[in-house]
């Protein structure tokens, strides 16, 4: 297909150019030839000299690749010049043609000849593959035909395939069938197959062609025989036993079944599996592995309860239909100690009384073991010191009796552990917890936690306070632990507590019922009773001490004989006294106690020196100094008393003390008043009675305690031992009793003890005794011990009331006397006692099968039991079965799959019957329902009866698919029961039937032009099998010719034949399509039919355009009218459908020129120009004349090649460049460039300098520029003042044949830079000089003095100049024009202004930098300018207003003035009334006495507390800043402000250190003070000195809102006046920590 197309392609390309002659020539050539062979004289043949060939320049014009012909330019004969392979070009064309163009030129002429490719045999029959597998399964019937694949052969004619051959064997022979293109063959099965003899079978297949000699291709053919699956497992042993131990652990692995199949493959794939009884308990308790058979324990297993089990294994291959085969297997369970104890305990009593006797029944223990012997005696102990023990009974039964005294408050609950170990090897345990609940009795009185507890109550308190809570705890439980409170009266008291104090009976808190004072009654003492609410209720006291607490409620008061209201006491001291000298002593005394009476004695200092001192604890007056004559002779003293209380109480007295000149007129008893000695005052009195009262308290307090302790009626046992006080070191006692004593008594009456007994629900294990025998059988047999009790037999469904046997008769025993009573451990009672006659009787429904499951003997242990003396009976009932269930099986429908192959005589385990009902009413037969398949085969076992299903004749699914089968389970009552089970046998689909096409031909037509998709017609096939086997799948079988089985598909399910391929009529008109139906069988079998297609011819073919190019590009000075391309159209459709026009759309400066039979030339018709348009996408149309007609586009794109015909170009014709003067050598000026729109090596441009006319000085000497870039550099440094432009050319050429050059004029203009001074004209130039002017003394402000005159070289801003003066350091009397270089004077002279005034002139440019000339002129002030002249000194200038200057100085010189005097007025302000904290405004200071000593100075916004300390030469200043009041302040309104003072006493400061808490609160005036702070501060005891240094360390929250830590600190001097102790502008009140 490619080789066709690609010569189709090469013969269109070279149809023809400009004329052709009307004839063609054409000549044959056979393939294969050699190189050089002449085909014809092609010179002859078009009639051209051999001497024009050369002139000419004739050739052959080739399209593709290769050029198979060449022309011998001498001879003029066409011979060959490639190898010719007629299938490379034609395929399988019948003819084969090569079209062959020839060239001449002058004039350009083309000619065209024909070539016939003639076949020879060269090619032998190939087939696609060496070798091929074909899979035939041996079930395959003689007569099946198998589709063989078809040999190719390249070659056509009596060349090509004509025959197949089949190599000799005894299985297949061939079937040759003739086709339209080639013949085909198929395989046929002549014998049938058998995989397990022959699995491979091997064939050659050999294709021959009609060639002479003929030529051949072979196929190697492996038939591979697929195997079905027609053989069933077969086990190595009919019958398996097997040995384990019935504590084998789950996963072991007991033995291993092993089954082989003669198939291969999933056939001969055997899986294991179980084959259920119906027996939920045996079919659990084992697994096989499904792969190798193996065996392993799955569940638990028991001896006792299945010695021996029987298994049914089935073994199943994995073919379809599965075969599958049977074998049984015979289990031994080996028995060992495997079985604990089991322990079941039965409580008689839900709880215990803690007064219980010894010997009581608590609970009923039974024990059991499965197991037998040694491994079934139980040994039954309770673990732990327990007040209980385990007497026995009989036979592993126990009673759990009190055992000693109980008490529930030592222990409530008891966790009996009873212990059960059997005596096997190894030995079993097991274990059972048993609650005991101990319920209380009222035997304990409440206790408090101490007998006296002690509380505070402030005196003058409220009514209703809170003042203790008392509360007792009783160790007994419920009611006998509620408790309830109550006071008991004193009758020794004068007032009823109940008066005094409530107590709340619920929670025992005590609250006062009225208001105490200290001084009347210091104490109070009552009790409490705290009750119970047992039966009979215990009660038990605690004494309540009440301390009344005292508050400072009383001032302190002064002892004669300084205490009579209003006197004026006077006291003498001589001139002559020394310091330290005694004066007198204040003696205050308080009727509070402790620190509320701790009095202290200070004194209120005069504004005078300070002469008098006293001592703060010991009230003496002494003389600080010596007299001086400076001091006053009476000095009154005014002393304060104070206490510690809060708030602190004080007493004043007033004290004048007069200075004498001697005492001698006093008497002696006056003035020598012991020091230290004081007589046995009041104070004293009053301290020994509160000691020895409180002494006296204590002993009667601790006395009733313990005889209230010995002798009270607390409700408890008073016992023997008395009651025991004891003191601890840390001053507390405790009280205690002796632990009481419980008797524990003995009834001599009682032998035994309770005894409980449990049934037990399994027979002994060492009774059960197995064999196997030497068949697959066992038997079992049971025998119970002898036992001396009671046995009763009734059977089961018995009536309610059933009448068992006569328990008491049988016993010996009046019931009602000894409280006879049946004990069960079941939920139900089953049985129960008439107490009237003693009989046994049936209580509730007896179900034998519920009760004892499938056991042959069912045996209910009853236990019973009677008091006085307690004994315990066992009583066995004996329930006997009866026919009251039907055989059921597990099933109500069972399916079984069996398939339509199997043979007569297998068989089919069914499932067994279960019948709860034992012995003769257990199952004895099966019944099968008539039927002509199946027969019934009934096997009896140790396990019971079973049945097999016996397939007695052969089975077909295709006449009857399902079979309803009835089996019947027979019982052996009497009458018989029985149970029925549907078995629905589904005969299972083999793959027995080929399918079947409805046709064996069919035909059908498409047109060529069919889509994809496209549905041309069904094939339908048939099979009478099922499932898979019944599933019919098409395919298309081809002839390996992949082009055309390609060009369809069959829809696999429905068989729909669809269009998959492009169809066209050209290359194949007509198909044939082999369709092989096969299913979906294990062993698929199929059949084919076969499928004509006529394919129908339609216009779907469109033009084809070949274009070949003669040139890569066209110069764009062609001429017009030459061929630069040659195109082909073509179309493989005919007639009218083959008829192609061809045109070039759109403007272009091309056309088609037509040759000959759909060949063009394609020629430029008009000039070209590459630089307007250097590409062309010429587009060409062909247009077939078919219905509806067919076009086709094609594009050709076509490059114009350049030629230089065009010079370089400039963007401007001038180009101006500017240049800064004083450039560095070799600057870069800038980069020209010229633009050449040729291409290549014409647009390559080289620049060049060239001079203008009219120049000095060479261009080369002044410029550079780079011949490849165009970048211009400068060759020297310019001037602006020398040289202010630069003129020349530059070159542009290009590199084209012949070149081109353009031309730019280039204008560099040199840029001025600030480089010249300025220069002063004269006369003021001359250098050194000093130029004088003078000027008359009367001349007025702006008479012109001179003016300065100057020039600079440079240009703009560089040489734009300006005027200034260097001011004197004297006030300036001249200015000077900016702009003009007039010099005025300012203002008119002063006689303080100089008479000469020397000017510094200096004249700026604007450059950058600037650069300055200096100019001196010395100005002269003259009286007269007479000897000058007029002209010059009477210069007439404009007189100037007040400018906006002179205001800016008036406003600054006033603001600077009143600053200056509000700061001088503010200073002196200060210095007269200032204080630190501001001005005070028009407020006075107030300074305000305290009565104790202190004294505070406030003003409007402030204020200061200063205290003083009595026993110190100076006292500590501290200063209480406070503009906020604090929360304990008293606010004070002074002249209507909002200040306020606050008293403050300090204590002593005769301690080392002292603690003071600041503390600030928010102003009332003042609402953006800042948020309130607290500070703490320590003052240091040192000696007195000039300052009192603070240590401050800040709270929580900041001073004044300042960062915790920056307090402010500063010295306090003692000289600075009262209250000026400014903070850093924040004072921090000081209050007492």
């Amino acid at each position: 297909m490619e080789i066709s197309g690609y010569v189709g392609l090469w013969m269109l390309l070279w149809t023809g150019i400009w004329e052709t002659s009307l004839g063609q020539i054409v000549y044959s050539v056979s393939e294969e030839v050699d190189k050089g062979a002449v085909v014809g004289n092609i010179a002859k043949d078009l009639k051209i000299g051999i001497h024009e060939l050369e002139s000419r320049r004739f050739q052959i014009v080739s399209g593709s690749n290769k050029k198979y012909f060449e022309v011998n330019m001498k001879t003029g004969a066409l011979f060959v010049n490639e190898r010719i392979d007629r299938e490379e070009f034609c395929e399988r064309n019948p003819r084969c043609v090569l079209n062959v163009e020839a060239l001449a030129q002058n004039p350009h002429r083309l000619y065209r000849v024909e070539v016939n490719v003639l076949d020879v045999n060269d090619n032998a029959p190939r087939f696609l593959d060496s070798a091929i597998v074909m899979n035939i399964t041996e079930d395959a019937s003689p007569g099946e035909r198998f589709h063989l694949p078809v040999a190719e052969d390249s070659d056509i004619g009596s060349n090509s395939l004509k025959d197949y051959r089949l190599s000799p064997n005894e299985y297949f022979s061939i079937e040759v069938q003739p086709g339209e293109q080639s013949p085909s063959a198929e395989l046929v099965l002549q014998k049938e197959l058998d995989r397990e003899k022959q699995s491979v079978v091997e064939l050659v297949l050999t294709a021959l062609d009609g060639g002479k000699p003929p030529k051949s291709g072979s196929l190697y053919i492996r038939v591979n025989v697929l195997d079905v699956n027609d053989n069933r497992p077969v086990f190595s042993q009919s019958l398996y036993k097997a040995k384990v131990r019935e504590n084998a652990a789950v996963g072991t692995k007991i033995m291993s079944l092993t089954a082989t199949d003669l198939d291969e493959g999933t056939n001969s794939q055997i899986v294991y599996s179980f084959i259920g009884r119906g027996n939920a308990k045996t079919d659990e308790l084992f697994t096989i592995n499904p792969e190798t058979g193996d065996i392993v324990v799955k569940s638990q297993l028991d001896h006792e309860e299945t010695p021996a089990i029987e298994l049914r294994v089935q073994a199943r291959d994995k073919g379809s239909p599965p075969k599958i085969t049977q074998c049984k297997v015979l289990v031994e369970v080996l028995d060992e100690n495997d079985n604990a104890p089991e322990i079941i305990v039965t409580p008689l009593l839900d709880a215990v009384k803690e007064v219980t006797k010894p010997g009581t029944a608590v609970a009923l223990v039974t024990v059991s073991d499965k197991d037998g012997g040694k491994n079934g005696v139980i040994h039954c102990s309770i673990k732990g010191s327990y007040p209980f023990k385990l007497e026995p009974s009989y036979s592993n039964h126990y009673s759990l009796i009190v055992d000693g005294p109980l008490d529930r408050e030592s222990i409530s609950d008891y966790s009996l552990t009873i212990a059960a170990v059997d005596e096997g090897s190894p030995p079993l345990s097991s274990s059972s917890v048993l609650s005991v609940h101990i319920s209380d009795v009222n035997d304990n009185a409440p206790q408090f936690s101490a007998p006296v507890v002690d509380a505070y109550v402030r005196e003058n308190g409220p009514v209703g306070a809170n003042v203790a809570k008392v509360m007792a705890s009783d160790p007994d439980v419920g009611p006998n632990a509620e408790l309830s409170y109550s006071l008991i009266e004193n009758t020794n008291s004068e007032i009823p507590v109940s008066t005094m104090f409530h107590v709340n009976n619920v929670n025992g808190e005590i609250v006062s019922m009225q208001s105490f004072n200290y001084e009347t009654t210091k104490r109070v003492q009552f009790q409490v009773q705290a009750t119970d609410s047992g039966v009979p209720p215990l009660s038990s006291n605690v004494t309540v001490n009440v301390f009344i607490l005292d508050e400072n409620d009383n001032s302190p008061v002064i002892l004669p004989p300084y205490s009579e209201a209003g006197s004026v006491n006077t006291e003498n001291v001589p001139y002559s006294a020394e310091a330290g000298y005694f004066v007198a002593k204040i003696r205050a005394v308080d009727a509070d106690s402790g620190y509320n009476a701790l009095l202290s004695y200070h004194i209120t200092e005069p504004k005078g020196t300070n002469l008098f001192r006293i001592g703060s604890s010991s009230g003496e007056i002494r003389t600080k100094r010596r007299m001086s004559d400076n001091d006053l002779k009476t000095h009154p003293l005014v002393l304060t008393v104070c206490d510690h209380g809060e708030p602190s109480l004080s007493a004043t007295v007033t004290v004048e003390v007069v200075v004498v000149e001697s005492l001698d007129s006093v008497p002696p008893s006056l003035r020598q008043v012991p020091v230290k000695e004081e007589g046995f005052s009041d104070l004293n009195l009053y301290l020994l009675i509160a000691i020895v009262s409180v002494s006296v308290i204590f002993l009667l307090s601790l006395i009733g305690l313990i005889a209230a302790k010995c002798y009270g009626s607390e409700g408890g046992f008073s016992g023997c031992s008395a009651p025991v006080v004891t003191t601890h070191p840390d001053g507390s006692w405790s009280y205690s009793k002796s632990t009481q004593q419980y008797d524990v008594c003995f009834s001599s009456d009682t032998l035994k003890s309770d005894v409980v007994v449990y049934p037990s629900p399994f027979p002994p294990v060492d009774a059960e005794l197995i064999s196997i025998n030497g068949g697959d059988t066992f038997s079992r047999t049971q025998t119970l011990p002898s036992s001396g009790q009671i046995a009763y037999s009734v059977p089961e469904e018995v009536k309610k009331g059933t009448v068992v046997g006569n328990i008491a008769k049988d016993l010996n025993i009046d019931v009602q006397e000894r409280a006879f009573q049946l004990v069960s451990g079941s939920n139900k009672r089953l049985f129960e006692v008439n107490l009237k006659t003693g009989a046994l009787f049936v209580n509730d429904r007896l179900d034998r099968e519920e009760l004892c499951e499938n056991r042959q003997r069912c045996a209910l242990t009853i236990e019973a039991m009677a008091q006085n003396p307690l004994t315990l009976y066992r009583v066995e009932v004996n329930v006997l079965d009866i026919n009251d269930n039907s055989p059921v099986f597990s099933l109500e429908t069972l399916v079984l799959n069996i398939t339509e192959n199997v043979l007569p005589g297998d068989r089919f385990s069914l499932p067994s019957a279960h019948d709860t009902d034992a012995g003769a009413n257990a199952v004895k037969s099966y019944k099968l329902g008539a039927n002509e398949y199946f027969s019934l085969d009934v096997q009896s076992g140790g396990e019971g009866v079973s049945a097999e299903l016996v397939l007695q004749k052969a089975l077909d699914r295709e006449k009857q698919a399902v079979l309803r089968l009835s089996l019947t389970a027979v019982d052996g009552g009497k009458p018989p029961r029985s149970g029925s089970l549907e078995v629905m046998v589904h005969v299972l689909d083999i793959n027995d039937n080929n399918p079947v096409f409805s046709k064996v031909l069919y035909k059908v037509k498409v047109q060529e032009n069919a889509p994809v998709g496209t549905r041309i017609g069904t094939v339908s096939a048939t099979d009478s099998d099922e499932g898979v086997n019944g599933e019919v799948v098409y395919s298309i079988v081809g002839h390996d010719r992949s082009s055309v089985v390609n060009l369809f598909s069959v829809n696999p399910d429905s068989g729909d034949i669809t269009v998959k391929g492009n169809i066209d009529y050209e290359e194949s008109p007509a198909i044939e399509l082999r369709v092989q139906a096969r299913d979906n069988g294990h062993s698929p079998r199929h059949a084919i039919c076969k499928v004509l297609i006529e394919v129908l011819d339609i216009n779907d073919n469109a033009p084809d355009i070949s274009v070949t190019l003669l040139m890569s590009s066209v110069s764009e000075d062609v001429k017009p009218g030459t061929g630069f391309a040659l195109v082909t159209v073509s179309d493989k459709d005919g007639g009218t459908n083959g008829k192609v026009e061809c045109r070039v759309t759109g403007l272009s400066p091309f056309k088609l020129q037509s040759s000959y039979k759909n060949s063009y030339s394609l020629v430029v018709n008009e000039p070209l120009d590459r630089e307007q348009t250097s590409q062309y996408n010429i587009t060409i149309i062909a247009n077939d004349e078919g219905s509806p007609p067919l076009s086709t586009t094609s594009v050709i794109q076509v490059h114009i090649s350049d030629v230089n015909d065009n010079a370089p170009l400039f963007p401007a014709p001038v180009i101006s460049i500017s240049l800064k003067e004083n450039s560095p050598v070799g600057a870069l000026l800038a980069t020209l460039t010229a633009r050449d729109v040729d291409d290549g090596d014409n647009a390559q441009v080289s620049y060049s300098l060239v001079d203008v006319e009219g120049t000095t000085a060479p261009v080369s000497t002044l410029m550079n520029i780079n011949s490849l870039t165009g970048e211009l550099y400068s060759l020297q440094s310019f001037n602006y003042e020398e040289s202010k432009q630069i003129r020349f050319k530059v070159q542009a050429t290009d590199a084209g044949v012949p070149p081109l050059s353009s031309n730019v004029t280039v204008n560099v203009f040199v840029l001025d830079e600030n480089d010249n001074s300025p220069v002063i004209l004269p006369p003021y130039s001359e250098a050194g000089s000093v130029n004088t002017e003078n000027v008359p003394y009367s001349a007025e402000a702006g008479y012109f003095v001179a003016k300065i005159r100057a020039v600079d070289a440079d240009s703009g801003y560089n040489a734009l100049l300006s005027y200034h003066i260097t001011e004197p350091k004297g006030t300036n009397l001249f200015r000077i024009g900016s702009s003009s270089g007039e010099i005025r004077t300012k203002r008119r002279m002063s006689d303080n202004d100089l008479k000469t005034h020397p000017l510094v002139l200096t004249v700026c440019d604007h450059g950058e930098p600037s650069l300055s000339a200096t100019v001196t002129v010395e100005v002269v002030v003259v009286e007269s300018l007479d000897s000058v002249q007029p002209s010059l000194r009477q210069v007439p200038v404009k007189e100037e207003g007040f400018s906006d200057l002179n205001l800016y100085l008036l406003i600054a010189i006033v603001s600077v003035s009143v600053i200056f005097l509000l700061s001088l007025i503010g200073l002196i302000a200060a210095k007269c009334y200032g204080s630190e904290g501001g001005f005070s405004g028009c407020s006075a200071p107030v300074v305000t006495t305290h009565p104790d000593g202190s004294w505070s100075y406030s003003k409007s916004t402030q204020q200061y507390d200063v205290c003083f300390s009595s026993d110190t030469l100076k006292s500590d200043v501290v200063v209480f800043p406070s503009p906020f009041p604090p929360v304990d302040a008293e606010l004070i309104s002074i002249n209507g402000g909002d200040t306020f003072s606050r008293t403050q006493t300090l204590p002593s400061t005769g301690q080392s250190s002292s603690d003071i808490e600041v503390t600030s609160s928010t102003a009332v005036s003042n609402p953006l003070t800042p948020a309130p702070r607290q500070c703490h501060r320590r003052t240091e005891n040192r000696p007195p000195t000039k300052t009192i240094q603070p240590i401050l360390s800040c709270g929580a929250a900041s001073c004044g809102q300042r960062p915790v830590g920056q307090c402010p600190v500063t010295s306090i001097p003692w000289e600075a006046s009262l209250g000026r102790h400014p903070v850093g502008g924040v004072l921090c009140p000081l209050m007492k920590d």
